[in-house]
């Protein structure tokens, strides 16, 4: 007798459950790692007020490597937030949203970061859009992700040219057949050819201080909100990535028609 084929549906079942497994895991091995790490941090404070008591010649030094073994303690925990956020991620809470509205809001927020970094942002946003259902506070983390992303390739284009670089963004919004976009576009360093799809691998980083977590967290926070994310090609310098969420299906959030 010929063996059934799975449904796509029984396929997205046993991921989720497979995920929902791995989250348990998660959460109880970065539970265990942060409990000595926080002590670590504690005691290198200590030493650090202590330090006062050595003589004049050696405490510096000491003061030196108390706070990089602090500041490496603090990556890792921060690392090890990141890799939980993107095993376990926290339930989908949609409710219909202007994304407009949302971007403006984020944009506020984001842009003493950007001034302080000497990175301009230009904003054009679509008229009369279409709203969409999402979880304001999870979308919120990703823009921010993607901003991030972009400033610090801006940044790095910046020290390697060792130039006045001031480096801009561009986010815009848009709607056509393919349904809700959002776009973020930089002047960075850009992407190597090849490398447009692995740059979503959990763990895949090209950067000396990143940890390859971002952008992975970003894709699935996309694809749980029934959305796709891709980088575009562009001429020059830079990055585009865009983010696409489908009007129609999208807004039967759940088996409930909003529109």
């Amino acid at each position: 007798m010929p063996k059934r084929r799975r449904s796509e549906e029984e396929d997205e079942a046993e991921r989720k459950e497979r995920l929902s497994y791995v989250g348990v895991l998660a959460a109880g091995l970065v539970h265990e790692i942060k409990t000595p790490l926080h002590a670590i941090q504690l005691t290198v404070q200590m030493l650090v007020e202590d330090s006062e008591r050595l003589p004049p010649d050696i405490r510096p030094r000491f003061d030196r490597r108390c706070r990089r073994v602090y500041a490496e303690v603090k990556s890792l925990a921060q690392m090890l937030d990141a890799f939980l956020s993107f095993a376990r991620p926290p339930r989908i809470d949609p409710t219909p949203t202007d994304l407009n509205m949302l971007v403006r809001e984020i944009i506020e927020f984001a842009r003493p970061e950007m001034d302080a970094a000497g990175i301009g942002i230009k904003v054009n946003l679509a008229d009369d859009m279409y709203p969409v259902v999402i979880d304001k506070n999870q979308f919120t983390h990703l823009v921010l992700n993607l901003l991030k992303n972009a400033r610090e390739s801006i940044e790095a284009l910046r020290e390697r040219k060792a130039e006045d670089f001031e480096g801009r963004i561009v986010i815009a919004t848009a709607e056509d057949e393919d349904g809700i976009k959002l776009i973020i576009d930089d002047d960075g360093e850009g992407i190597a050819p090849g490398r447009e799809d692995r740059i979503f691998d959990l763990f895949y980083t090209t950067k000396p201080k990143g940890n390859g977590l971002g952008l992975g967290i970003v894709k699935r926070t996309v694809e749980e909100h029934r959305g796709v994310i891709r980088v575009v090609p562009k001429d020059g310098d830079g990055a585009r990535f865009v983010v696409i969420l489908p009007r129609g299906h999208f807004l039967e959030y759940e088996g409930e028609k909003i529109d």
